[in-house]
């Protein structure tokens, strides 16, 4: 549901209306992405901006949104060849991974998906963003619609009440599994994936958890990842535990039917949350929360089969 972009730094900076109506268009809630292409595209940014004679009132709030904008511009791991200009870097990388689109000054681009900043509109083909659409419940769509949001997160929070790695319970493995494989097949930096469940007598205890988990886990979480799978419980009075989502560092999908693959029959609502939202939202599921209740110790599997309790 994301999509990246690649940004010319002096496209975006060299005019503060530009700059601002560009900026806001972007984020995991309005389904765009922007590539850290540099790695320190942000100084390319304000620099350009310095460069054109942008006021120092403008400089400043330049300044200012791009500190507020970390969850905008994302590092979808890209080679940067500081000896070539951008357009060269954005179009070598374009034919190895495709952006959505290069956007850029007129006439610097050479392919079909450079577009101009002035044509950035949602009703532009290259610029459009789907924020909600239907997942058919199989491992592999739902796995593919998460992908994107997973892969450039730091920290990924899959929340499910009814998320059970037990095949009698639904077949949340199978979408979990998917997940795994996308992510380790790319280049992206190993990550912590927890997983947030509703607690219930008929669950085991997390000795259990670990012991079972870690055989059905084993030699499918990438190099340097781990899993943690936490239960909590409903506060009386309380938050109702019920909706699903996948929270990040950069945003969150609500999703209507939840995880399980349960066949190409169903589908299950996938929607974009506000970043402000999605942010609250992992905050019920954090140390010291104060809408649940943890249930018990965590478990914590690694890529190399072993398990904690926490």
């Amino acid at each position: 549901m994301l999509s990246e972009y690649a940004v010319e730094p002096a496209a975006i900076g060299a005019d503060w209306r530009t700059f601002k109506d560009l900026i806001d268009r972007f984020g995991a809630d309005k389904g765009r992405l922007i590539s850290r292409l540099p790695t320190k595209w942000e100084k390319k940014v304000i620099q350009a901006a310095k460069e054109a004679g942008v006021p120092d009132v403008r400089m400043s709030s330049i300044v200012e949104r791009l500190r507020e904008s970390k969850h905008k511009v994302v590092d979808f791991n890209r080679v940067y060849d500081y000896e070539v200009d951008w357009i060269n870097n954005a179009l070598r990388e374009h034919a190895t991974r495709p952006f959505k689109a290069i956007i850029c000054d007129s006439g610097k681009a050479t392919c079909a998906e450079a577009m101009h900043p002035d044509d950035c509109s949602d009703g532009h083909a290259l610029f459009s963003a789907v924020r909600s659409c239907d997942v058919r419940r199989t491992a592999d769509e739902i796995a593919d619609a998460l992908n994107t949001f997973a892969a450039v997160s730091t920290v990924v929070d899959i929340v499910d009440p009814y998320f059970d790695l037990r095949p009698t319970e639904g077949n949340y493995l199978a979408t979990l599994v998917s997940l795994l494989d996308r992510l380790g097949g790319g280049p992206w930096q190993p990550k912590v994936i927890r997983v947030h469940f509703r607690d219930h007598g008929s669950r085991p205890p997390p000795e259990l958890v670990a012991r079972d988990g870690a055989v059905q886990i084993k030699g499918r979480l990438p190099p340097g990842y781990c899993l943690e799978l936490y239960a909590w419980s409903e506060i009386r009075g309380g938050e109702d535990f019920h909706d699903r989502f996948v929270l990040t560092d950069l945003g969150g999908i609500m999703i209507g039917a939840g995880l399980s693959a349960d066949g190409p029959t169903e589908s299950a609502a996938f929607t974009l949350l506000d970043f402000e939202h999605a942010q609250g939202l992992r905050n019920r599921f954090a140390d010291g929360s104060t809408a649940y209740a943890r249930a018990g110790y965590a478990v914590r599997i690694r890529d190399d089969g072993s398990t904690e309790l926490f």
